[in-house]
């Protein structure tokens, strides 16, 4: 061991270091993708398929993760050339360390507060969806790309009704930019009372089931906004209450609280 110490030269710390600059930032360029959990649920099915042909002797079934690992970066670029493709072309848009420029929280929570305040007078409908730690990029890439600075005036004026992209979401990335509009999310399975909630609503709770973003909704019919987040539905909630409960939710909390949890009525799907 003391050998192997005394035998490490210069050029190994910077094989080392250059190595991890790689691969940190491919991982950045494809984070909020498929691609990850996709190699992680494959690097756990071939791990344990291994662990168990080498604890049972399976030659045949340990011969074939060997050549599939073998394999693997082919398989890889094959799969995955989409998302591969897509993150290759943000290399020359942002530096090796840092994604992005961070929006300040209070005056984005104040644009969002604004704008729902201001369509729900006018009984427009809104989607506003908030990313927060998990990466929402495979819904933002099927929608159109802004990446501009959300204000009242352009969030208003997407949603307006004679705008092509007023019946999808807005999505606003964890740097407070206005990623991209006309997005579609999931919609919720299970039924809803409809004489209360539509398809926005749906779309909101699928949204909130999926990921941890934060969702503003405002109805169209009822001219009402309300507050989605991890599957609990705050409905008709002041404009006081949405700038605290996004405040709260946008600090990075794992989880509401017991109080956020209160604020945050459920209501009966």
């Amino acid at each position: 061991m003391l050998n192997v110490i005394m035998n490490i030269r210069k050029s190994d710390f910077i094989d080392i270091a250059l190595l991890a600059i790689v691969i940190y930032r491919f991982l950045a360029l494809i984070k909020g993708t498929r691609t990850i959990p996709m190699i992680i649920g494959a690097t756990v099915i071939l791990g344990g398929t291994y662990l168990l042909a080498t604890l049972f002797d399976l030659d045949a079934t340990g011969w074939l993760v060997e050549n599939i690992v073998g394999s693997a970066v082919i398989i890889l670029v094959v799969l995955f050339q989409a998302d591969i493709r897509n993150a290759l072309a943000q290399v020359g848009l942002t530096t090796m360390f840092r994604e992005g420029t961070l929006v300040d929280r209070s005056t984005l929570i104040d644009v969002v507060v604004q704008t729902a305040k201001s369509l729900a007078r006018q009984k427009i409908g809104a989607l506003m969806v908030l990313e927060r730690d998990e990466g929402l990029r495979n819904y933002i890439e099927a929608g159109k790309p802004l990446m501009a600075v959300p204000t009242v005036e352009l969030l208003q004026s997407i949603f307006n009704p004679k705008s092509p992209l007023h019946d999808g979401a807005v999505i606003i990335d964890r740097y407070g930019k206005l990623a991209a509009a006309g997005c579609i999310l999931p919609l919720l399975q299970e039924k809803l009372d409809r004489t209360k909630f539509g398809t926005r609503h749906r779309a909101a709770m699928g949204m909130s089931r999926e990921t941890d973003a934060v969702v503003v909704v405002v109805s169209e019919e009822r001219g009402k906004v309300s507050l989605v987040f991890k599957g609990l539905l705050t409905e008709n909630i002041s404009p006081e209450d949405l700038r605290e409960s996004l405040n709260r939710i946008l600090q990075r909390m794992d989880k509401p609280n017991d109080q956020a949890q209160k604020q945050l009525k459920k209501s009966a799907p």
